[in-house]
């Protein structure tokens, strides 16, 4: 269903033609939400995005797709109780029909103990904001994907390599307000682009992300791509053995990733995290530098959490020693810790998460 409001329209072959919501747009649109609820406290969450995607395989591109969304989401709390109700359309009866649903499923919820009032605007002031909007991006074309994509698949066919993956870019827009006068915003545009290139028996992937499309280096990911796949031929089995392995940094992501919900204190509240009875000890090599970093410069997402409250700077491991965790407003408070903006959109059973996971490097080269 068309969402009715002023967000990033697309022609028909996805190019995109008007701008994201402003920020002025957004806090209009949550003042109207918050206007029309009648629970005790009301929270707005609302989302505009535009993206769009250039898909190859086999040396050719063989398709292009756009979509466009906007998802307003509404949180009411009542008598202890709180619930959540999201619509995609903008007009007043449809905001209305969403403030009072949310209103509706919360009395029917059971009392949720150690529910607090919703945030205020933070005592150490707004989120320090990030630059992660970038027009290039936002404004990039079908033509201007399939001029990139054009290109490596014929070096991939002179290689005698077969080139599939995707070329994507798009932008979003977030606000969040509170009937307590918090207002958060946050915009960003985002490409990415991936490559897997193959070579009879063997492949070869590389992929890169980046609020800003010039930073991505197509060129370059697809050599990567074709070189591994050139690297890899004729593979043979190898017996069991203890080897050193070199992973590439999107494995050590991946890797890293797994442990991401650990870091959190409702996880080692209810006895789930593998740092349980662990932290402040030795658990990796002396070399391991972990941090939740949203201001870092690699980093994508909001300097806010699900409450709109600022995120901070957290160091997770110092020198292989599990050292921190991330918590929200309500955890910090059963923990007596300091909330550090990692709440999730509540309702939720998580409580809090890091989603900005930095992990130093050494100084050795691949």
């Amino acid at each position: 269903m068309k969402a009715r409001s002023k967000i990033r329209r697309t022609t028909a072959a996805g190019a995109a033609a008007d701008a994201l919501p402003s920020q002025a747009e957004l806090r209009r649109l949550a003042a109207r939400v918050l206007a029309l609820s009648e629970a005790d406290e009301t929270e707005v969450t609302i989302e505009a995005e535009s993206e769009a995607l250039t898909r190859f395989a086999n040396n050719t591109i063989h398709q292009n797709v756009a979509e466009e969304g906007l998802m307003i989401s509404v949180r009411a709390v009542v008598d202890g109780r709180t619930a959540r109700a999201t619509t995609n359309k903008s007009d007043e009866e449809s905001l209305k029909r969403a403030a009072q649903a949310a209103l509706e499923l919360a009395r029917h919820q059971p009392k949720q103990p150690g529910l607090l009032p919703m945030a205020g605007p933070a005592a150490r002031g707004a989120a320090k904001p990030v630059r992660r909007y970038f027009e290039a991006t936002a404004a990039a074309t079908p033509a201007d994907r399939a001029r990139v994509v054009a290109a490596l698949c014929k070096e991939a066919q002179r290689g005698k390599h077969t080139a599939a993956g995707i070329f994507s870019t798009g932008a979003h827009a977030l606000a969040l307000a509170n009937s307590r006068g918090v207002f958060a915003y946050h915009t960003q545009s985002r490409a990415q682009f991936s490559i897997t290139a193959m070579d009879g028996d063997s492949s070869g992937w590389a992929k890169a992300t980046s609020p800003d499309v010039r930073e991505i280096d197509a060129e370059t990911l697809a050599r990567r791509a074709m070189e591994k796949a050139a690297l890899s031929r004729q593979p043979r089995e190898i017996p069991p053995a203890r080897m050193t392995v070199i992973l590439e940094p999107a494995a050590v992501l991946d890797l890293a990733g797994f442990l991401f919900y650990d870091f959190a204190g409702t996880s080692v509240l209810d006895h789930r995290s593998c740092f349980n009875e662990r932290m402040g000890k030795q658990v990796f090599g002396k070399n391991i530098q972990l941090w939740d970093d949203v201001y870092h410069p690699l980093q994508t997402g909001a300097p806010f959490d699900g409450e709109g409250q600022p995120r901070q700077r957290v160091r997770l491991v110092e020198s292989g020693v599990p050292k921190g965790l991330v918590y929200s407003r309500a955890t910090a408070k059963k923990m007596k810790a300091r909330p550090t903006g990692h709440g999730l959109p509540l309702p939720n059973e998580w409580g809090e998460a890091p989603m900005n996971l930095v992990l130093e490097g050494g100084d050795s080269s691949l």
